[in-house]
């Protein structure tokens, strides 16, 4: 047990949530995608991510820690996408990078899954979708963790 999580936590970098469509979101959960692939990233570190199911799922389905993110052409990220179970064609992946030079590989460790997906208004007031992302505050992140383990 660590008595300075939150510090520690802060080390490592900033939480988010990231909307991710619900086939994507389903392979993290399932342990067999551990890359997560963004067009642009935050401009802060990200340390952890509450995977956010979009629509219809609609809810935090896990917390996953980010062991390094990657910038890399669509060529590269391809590798790491195979390698790491990216989830989609490289024609896919090819489209969703049209027109970037570069693009953001986020790889993903110690993911932890809710036993029943965390409706996001019970975290964030007045909530609404992310587009892609949002910051997490320490006390959100530490209830979403406390629902974790409950």
């Amino acid at each position: 047990m660590n008595l300075f999580q939150e510090f520690s936590q802060q080390l490592k970098g900033s939480a988010i949530l990231l909307s991710v469509k619900p086939k994507f979101a389903n392979l993290i959960v399932d342990g067999s995608k551990l890359v997560e692939l963004r067009r642009t990233v935050p401009a802060q570190t990200v340390g952890t991510i509450a995977i956010y199911s979009s629509s219809p799922v609609q809810a935090i389905v896990a917390l996953a820690d980010v062991r390094e993110t990657i910038e890399a052409s669509p060529t590269k990220l391809w590798a790491i996408a195979k390698d790491n179970g990216g989830g989609l064609t490289r024609a896919e992946l090819m489209d969703y990078f049209e027109s970037k030079k570069t693009g953001f590989a986020f790889m993903l460790e110690n993911v932890r899954v809710y036993g029943k997906p965390v409706q996001p208004t019970k975290i964030f007031k007045n909530f609404s979708a992310p587009q892609s992302f949002r910051y997490i505050t320490p006390k959100e992140l530490k209830r979403l963790e406390q629902l974790l383990v409950s």
